[in-house]
């Protein structure tokens, strides 16, 4: 798959795919695959790359040997057909208007365990489409599939969707994207949730610049080694003295 933007699949052991992995388990302390698995993803505004981290996420998720399901609610600009190369022509809209099943349109992935379920046909009226009884049906179904469901939702502080979607699903990941979030459109993005009184799992930051973070992980290693050293020379001084 030649996707640029599936990066752990192509780049297996980038230092990005690393942090995949690192929220793969920060999310698996809350029992995310267990007890918790249908995760909606959440940005504020455009941008913020809520496409990207949802089939990332999907991604390591199924390399660990999960059953995952992939599911692209943004009903207007959907995106995950183009980052798993697979076609558009049904999907969820299908399902929720009641002409499709789910076993029909589920489309099967290059990537073994992670199945995908697209946006399909761009409605007319996508929060009421994604508000009816048959999303919280559909979401039931699809949890005796998969361990986990992640959810693609829309700009939260632009359309209502994301507050829709939060009340079927068992917890919300915000998605957050360094210099280019806002600080209104965060808080904006958690009195929506907290309101619709959904399970905020916690905050992804996407982009974070890359310098500061290998630094500081750099600088983390660099003092471990110091105290280490320090450690052993002060250790041998003792045994000489004895």
């Amino acid at each position: 798959m030649s996707s640029f933007e599936l990066v752990t699949y192509n780049q297996p052991r980038s230092f990005l795919t690393e942090s995949f992995r690192t929220l793969r388990a920060n999310l698996q302390f809350f029992e995310v695959g267990d007890s918790l698995k249908a995760i909606l993803l959440a940005g504020g505004g455009f941008g913020e790359g809520t496409s990207f981290m949802t089939a990332n996420l999907g991604v390591v998720f199924a390399q660990a040997g999960q059953k995952v399901i992939v599911v692209d609610c943004d009903l207007r600009r959907p995106q995950q057909h183009l980052f798993f190369n697979v076609d558009n022509n049904f999907g969820l809209t299908n399902i929720l208007s009641e002409f499709k099943e789910p076993d029909q349109v589920i489309q099967n992935s290059p990537i073994a365990g992670l199945n995908i379920l697209t946006a399909g046909p761009p409605p007319s009226n996508p929060t009421e489409l994604l508000g009816r009884h048959k999303m919280n049906w559909l979401i039931a179904n699809l949890k005796e599939k998969a361990d986990v469901i992640l959810l693609d939702a829309p700009p939260s502080a632009v359309v209502a969707d994301a507050a829709v979607l939060s009340k079927a699903v068992d917890g919300v990941l915000m998605v957050v994207r360094s210099m280019v979030a806002s600080h209104d459109s965060i808080i904006k993005t958690k009195e929506m949730l907290t309101n619709a009184r959904a399970r905020i799992l916690g905050v992804a930051l996407n982009c974070a610049r890359m310098n500061e973070v290998i630094e500081n992980y750099h600088y983390y290693y660099a003092d471990k080694a110091k105290i280490i050293k320090k450690k052993a020379e002060v250790k041998k001084k003792t045994e000489v003295k004895k």
